[in-house]
């Protein structure tokens, strides 16, 4: 085995440490403002531009002062301070203050080793020196607190200086953060931009360095983004321990391919019976989701490696990812990995009844701690429009400052409110960060109370801004991160979010109209709820699309749930009649439970129902308006109007074509002919019965569903107009 499982963690500021270039340093140097380069951090000296990023005590006055430790390790404190700062982090002054003390103690000690550099000691070995220096001068060690803070703000530091300075590949270390590693490729608006990858965490050196590899060259090539990263690593993680104590000494597995494949084998089974370690399966096995996710990306990456070999055994030194071949290119059989779930509709809508109380008790996100409430504000207002829009969280969190844009001019003429008050028109258009979806829509329009909404987050952020931020700055997000965030330029965390929904939902206790606690902490039911609503309002589906964001009907339509009173109510508001206009005999209920409309549509017509059987075929052909087991009711009359007047179009075509060909009349006992008169006279006499039930059902109030409003009104028009 070429790995090293001794330890749970390489240090990889000590290895990148070795590979620093002290010459660099000028560079470093040379970014700190004249103003900064000080001898001294004082609430006196420091440029008001930058005192803000000074958190401190009562010892802030007197300040740090720098003039007694070496000229290259004052550099390195004053361009660590400053970098801190221009991140958008805070510099604890008495951290800072304690760790130059003990840096002067530790150089004035052991004046021989002339240590000019921070980097000339490990972490540790700084702190194992300043904790014998403070036993020499007092006789007892350092409080635990103490050494804490400065073994904290050192590592910060280190790391710094290491990415800054490291002339080694910047993808060869086992830690990757976007923050302070600025030549990680990321997208304008990353939703894990802001979180580290730690490939210190697998143990088998090649199968880390090999990954490593991987990751940079896939996001250079544009095929991973920096949160896929995140997924990929995670998968590598659980290889790497399912690889543990097995014997696989390289890249390529086993000798032989039958040994490959039973490998792979072992570990989808792996997968299977592994347990949930956090989330809301803790404690259950892994879902089907996540181990076909989990499989998969280990198969891609092999894939990957697989095809660039030559380039991947160069780069890495490690001549066993040359000896890839076929069978490693593709670990899996068709079926074999868990498919792709469905989505499972049943609960992900939220009923009328929970939603009033979930937006009723919405308060209390931005409710005062000191009134009960929760205290946040932005949670609040982000939570509001989740609920309105059916955006996704991390859309909604990681909204521009100012994401609203007018309407166009042809736009904002369609939708100008009625004379009657209306009040429901757009108003403008949000634009949001699509980073799930390449090349889908990423604008939507909105009506007053979302902008309204949006106009009061912008007042709290610039307020809230002003007392935390960096003066001069705007920030770039409109719900900002609360913590490490001057510039502004960290977004609402949605894990936040969802921690402070899991503690709502809990002291809201909601239920729904049959009395079952609903989860709304799971934001996505939110989307689920307001695209079924636009489905059931008769809202056509490219518009739903379009709202969503997404780029095929497809995508939209795994969101589509008729709830089931709506779609029970619709099917029984209307006289069922057959193909001769006779009412069926079979109570419309056990009709309806019958057609099970949500499963059977083989049953479903474009202008009925089909009566078979389940386990029966039709052998007629398209023969439904003469059949016997054809149903059909009033909300199919326009398409059974339209389907006559093209019958009746057809026959007078084939009637002159006939005529042309052969000199005479189409006789009526044409067969053709015969055929199509009997199916116009079936039409006739199913739209006339339809008509005189809904001119005879016009005076009566009938209850509606949700999304039959469009439906509807068309066919009181058709019958109105008759």
């Amino acid at each position: 085995m070429t790995g090293h499982r001794g330890r749970a963690a390489t240090d990889w500021v000590e290895d990148a440490r070795g590979r620093c270039d002290s010459q660099a340093l000028v560079g470093l140097w040379a970014q700190v403002p004249e103003p900064m380069r000080l001898s001294r951090l004082a609430e006196s000296t420091v440029p008001a531009r930058y005192a803000g990023g000074f958190c401190h005590d009562g010892t802030w006055r007197a300040g740090v002062d720098l003039s007694g430790l070496p000229e290259p390790m004052r550099a390195e404190l004053v361009w660590c301070v400053f970098r801190f700062i221009e991140l958008g982090q805070m510099v604890p002054t008495p951290a800072l203050s304690m760790l130059v003390h003990r840096l002067g103690e530790v150089i004035a000690e052991h004046p021989a080793e002339a240590l000019a550099s921070l980097l000339e000691l490990s972490g540790h070995d700084w702190c194992q020196r300043f904790q014998r220096a403070v036993h020499r001068r007092t006789g007892r060690l350092p409080a635990a607190a103490t050494m804490k803070a400065i073994r904290g703000l050192l590592t910060r530091m280190l790391r710094l200086l290491v990415t800054a300075l490291d002339t080694g590949p910047w993808w060869q270390r086992d830690l990757w953060d976007p923050v302070e590693e600025t030549r990680i490729p990321l997208r304008d608006h990353e939703p894990m931009g802001r979180y580290a990858v730690r490939f210190d965490q697998i143990g088998t050196r090649w199968l880390r360095h090999g990954l490593q590899w991987h990751c940079k060259v896939a996001m250079d090539t544009g095929l991973l983004t920096w949160s896929s990263v995140h997924r990929r690593a995670a998968a590598i993680r659980e290889f790497d321990a399912f690889l543990a104590g097995r014997g696989v000494d390289g890249p390529q597995l086993a000798d032989e391919a039958a040994g490959v494949r039973g490998l792979m084998l072992d570990f989808l089974g792996h997968l299977r019976g592994k347990k949930a370690t956090r989330g809301p399966r803790v404690g259950q096995r892994l879902s089907p989701a996540s181990v076909q996710r989990l499989a998969s990306d280990v198969e891609q990456f092999y894939l990957f490696m697989a095809d660039n070999k030559d380039a991947a055994a160069a780069a890495l030194a490690e001549p066993g990812w040359a000896r890839l071949g076929p069978e490693h290119a593709g670990f899996y059989r068709r079926g074999e990995l868990p498919g792709k779930q469905q989505p499972r509709l049943e609960g992900q809508v939220i009923d009328e009844d929970a939603m009033t109380q979930i937006m009723t008790g919405l308060g209390l996100l931005g409710a005062p701690v000191e009134q009960g409430g929760f205290g946040d504000e932005q949670a609040m207002r982000i939570t509001m429009l989740v609920a309105l829009l059916g955006r996704r969280v991390s859309e909604v969190c990681m909204l521009d400052c100012d994401p609203l844009q007018p309407l166009s001019a042809a736009v904002a003429a369609q939708t100008e409110p009625a004379a009657d008050g209306q009040a429901d028109a757009p108003v403008a258009k949000l634009r949001y960060q699509q980073t799930k979806i390449d090349g889908a829509p990423n604008t939507v329009l909105v009506h007053t109370e979302a902008v309204a909404i949006i106009r009061a987050q912008q007042e709290w952020a610039a307020e809230y801004f002003a007392d935390h931020g960096s003066p001069g700055k705007s920030p770039k997000y409109l719900f900002l991160a609360a913590q490490r965030n001057r510039n502004g330029d960290r977004p609402y965390s949605s894990m936040t979010l969802r921690q402070l929904l899991t503690r709502l939902a809990h002291r809201l206790d909601v239920r729904d109209s049959t009395g079952r606690l609903v989860d709304f902490n799971r934001t996505h039911r939110f989307r689920h709820t307001v695209a079924t609503g636009l489905l059931n309002a008769g809202v056509p589906l490219h518009v739903v699309q379009r709202h969503l964001g997404h780029l095929t009907p497809t995508m939209t339509m795994t969101y589509a749930q008729t709830l089931q009173s709506t779609a029970e109510a619709e099917f029984l508001r209307y006289r069922k009649i057959t193909a001769d206009a006779k009412d069926v005999d079979i109570d419309p209920r056990d009709l309806y439970d019958m057609l099970e409309l949500d499963r059977r549509t083989d049953r479903v017509l474009p202008n009925g129902w089909c009566l078979l059987p389940p386990r029966q075929v039709c052998v007629k052909g398209n023969a439904c308006l003469t059949c016997d087991k054809f149903a059909t009711d009033a909300t199919f009359l326009p398409e059974l109007q339209t389907q006559r007047a093209r019958t009746e179009g057809l026959i007078e075509e084939r009637q002159t074509a006939f005529s042309t060909r052969t000199g005479q009349e189409m006789g009526e006992e044409n067969v053709w002919l015969a055929g199509r008169r009997q199916e116009h006279d079936a039409l006739g006499r199913i739209i006339v019965t339809l008509e005189q039930t809904r001119l005879a059902d016009g005076t009566v109030q009938a209850i509606r569903g949700a999304g039959v409003t469009a439906r509807t009104d068309a066919i009181t028009n058709t019958a109105n107009d008759r």
